[in-house]
């Protein structure tokens, strides 16, 4: 078991340390060739050209949280301790935490991309690595790991329960081909179609957990509802009767060859009014789809009032009937406006609104672009997350496109980078091949 959580911890977090959304930022700039990610529609430069870009086309990494290191981490005297520490009043510690606390890990290597814009219509080809990450913890949590550490589990007294905590991984590669076209001169409608292969997947759903001593203070004893889904082609897991119980075996690992272990469709649809010179109004939803898992380990951790002695015999992992597993893709809804002054072309201002299943986002930008070779854009954001600021730029070379952005910046880091206070960060970079 010991294996299992090791081998978990190394899937989430790692696809975590990969951490993707598109970068808000960018798409204020006038010259960005990847426009269509935003909105696949997204209005035509003056002049056409061709772009072509293989390993460093594209690569986001975004990581969204309302949790920072201040939230966990503590002064005290010349060190820093953890929230749980007793020292620590649990008014104080728990003061930090939302009633859903969460953390959004994604990112995006572009592997290989082209396409070309004409006069009426642009087309593009993408491969794509992409994670997308999920964990959510509730502060009825933290409350049962503060109170139940400093007073309950030191005493053995009290009872103390936490439930619905998920963590989640899905890791795949994707084929998107996409077309617009250009109607008349007021709109232009675009797609993207996009080919889902499954890399890996996993999830934890706590269900409940319920912890505390027994009636006499001798033991321990605990419930517990927990579901566990991993989706691997190139490992097994073997399994072996415990009690009358068929229990995963983690000392019994086998590997086959990398490959495919889930597939799925997906699709970007979006449109661009333009009803006067210089505005432009668009709507986009992104990343309709899913993508079915063939599951490796589906199992279930549950009893009621068992007695627990460790580690091992509290999180005993059943074997539960193999299944697949359906994962929709974590959507995006974007409306924009883009205008550009009719005293001078080169700058613009914008609007772009984001609706996800779990952020939301309004963003004010504002580009220069004295001249096609080089566009800037700056942006200010409020989000469920809150205030961000990012910057992008530019430039285009002639058969060389270079563009550089980050969404947010942070004013207060530990000196290992990591946020002071709860925020959104997405960095992304990108050289192409333009002409």
């Amino acid at each position: 078991m010991k294996k299992l959580l090791l081998s978990a911890a190394f899937v989430l977090f790692c696809s975590a340390a990969l951490s993707g959304q598109e970068l808000k930022t960018g798409f204020f700039l006038e010259n960005n060739v990847y426009s269509y990610r935003i909105n696949p529609a997204a209005t035509f430069e003056e002049k056409p050209y061709t772009f072509f870009a293989i390993g460093l086309g594209n690569v986001s990494a975004t990581a969204m949280s309302n949790l920072g290191v201040s939230s966990v981490l503590y002064p005290l005297a010349d060190k820093l301790v953890w929230g749980f520490d007793a020292d620590i009043p649990a008014d104080t510690f728990l003061s930090k935490f939302a009633k859903d606390n969460i953390v959004l890990p994604q990112a995006s290597v572009n592997i290989l991309s082209f396409g070309h814009q004409g006069e009426r219509g642009r087309w593009n080809f993408e491969f794509n690595v992409r994670s997308d990450n999920y964990f959510y913890l509730s502060k009825d949590f933290f409350s049962a790991m503060k109170h139940g550490l400093n007073e309950g589990l030191s005493s053995k007294s009290g009872t103390y329960t936490f439930k619905d905590l998920n963590a989640s991984s899905s890791n795949y590669a994707e084929a998107a081909f996409g077309y617009s076209h250009k109607i008349g001169d007021i709109v232009t409608i675009g797609g993207r179609v996009k080919f889902l292969m499954g890399l890996g997947a996993a999830s934890v759903d706590i269900n409940s957990f319920t912890g505390g001593a027994s009636a006499d203070g001798e033991d321990f004893v605990a419930s517990s509802d927990i579901d566990l889904l991993v989706a691997t082609s190139f490992v097994k897991f073997g399994t072996q009767m415990v009690g009358g119980k068929e229990l995963y075996d983690f000392s019994d690992i086998g590997f086959n060859k990398v490959g495919f272990n889930g597939l799925g469709f997906g699709a970007d649809l979006g449109v661009t009014v333009e009803p006067v010179d210089g505005l432009s109004i668009g709507l986009s939803a992104l990343d309709l789809g899913f993508i079915k898992w063939n599951s490796t380990v589906n199992g279930k951790v549950k009893y009621d009032l068992k007695v627990v002695k460790d580690v091992e015999d509290a999180l005993e992992l059943q074997v539960a009937p193999a299944s697949a597993s359906v994962k929709m893709l974590n959507y995006n809804i974007h409306l924009s406006a883009k205008y550009r002054m009719p005293f001078y072309e080169g700058l613009g201002v914008g609007f772009l609104g984001t609706y996800q299943k779990y952020f939301k986002e309004a963003r004010l930008g504002l580009d220069f672009t004295p001249a096609r070779i080089l566009s800037l854009a700056v942006s200010g954001a409020y989000n469920n997350f809150g205030f961000d600021f990012g910057a992008a730029l530019n430039i285009r070379f002639p058969g060389v496109n270079l563009f550089v952005g980050l969404d947010s910046v942070y004013f207060e880091m530990t000196p290992q980078y990591l946020p002071v206070s709860r925020g959104i960060t997405n960095v992304t970079a990108g050289l192409a091949i333009a002409f």
